[in-house]
């Protein structure tokens, strides 16, 4: 346990975590305002002040899904908002956050917190993967890698897909943490 506990906090050291905690969705603070069902909610604080993050999904008709991330500051301001989703789309409709991509860092130590979110997007028919993409905020500065990923059914990964069509994050400080997202993140497990 303690050995698991040291690699964390190695990590979080190595890539310029900030304290984050949970907060429980049946928690927020009064006078938030989103569209669609809150997924997860975060409280952090930098040296600009203090933040409350949220995710939600909206699905309300049919042939739509929707996803949104916004980040509000302490008097419930919203800071910014991430809006995006499938709509028309008689098929299988893919919008989801993907797992624990929903976190704060600090990587370029300036104090300011970078708020990161994964999601992936797609209309199917058939075996073929969803768009993915890595947004990452600094205050209100966005940036963004997208691209196709990768889809496993079975044991077997298809072979198309894993494109990056958009890199934001080029010759920046995060580039090498986003890249290393990509690679996490870019097989989504079809069921």
């Amino acid at each position: 346990m303690l050995s698991t506990l040291f690699i964390v906090s190695i990590q979080s050291i190595v890539w310029g975590q900030v304290q984050s905690k949970v907060v429980p969705l049946t928690a927020l603070p009064a006078g938030l305002v989103y569209k669609g069902k809150p997924l997860q909610a975060l409280q952090f604080q930098d040296q600009t002040g203090d933040y409350v993050a949220l995710t939600t999904e909206t699905t309300t008709l049919e042939d739509q899904a929707h996803l949104a991330a916004y980040v509000y500051t302490s008097n419930a301001s919203m800071l910014w908002q991430l809006r995006d989703g499938i709509s028309d789309c008689p098929l299988d409709r893919v919008a989801v956050f993907v797992p624990g991509s929903f976190k704060v860092t600090d990587l370029n130590k300036n104090g300011k917190a970078e708020l990161w979110v994964a999601y992936r997007i797609g209309c199917r028919g058939d075996v073929s993967p969803s768009e993915l993409k890595i947004i990452m905020h600094e205050g209100t500065t966005k940036y963004a890698m997208r691209g196709m990923g990768k889809l496993k059914v079975g044991n077997a990964v298809q072979p198309d897909g894993g494109i990056m069509t958009s890199n934001g994050f080029r010759k920046s400080t995060f580039e090498r943490y986003a890249e290393q997202l990509w690679k996490a993140y870019l097989v989504e497990v079809m069921e």
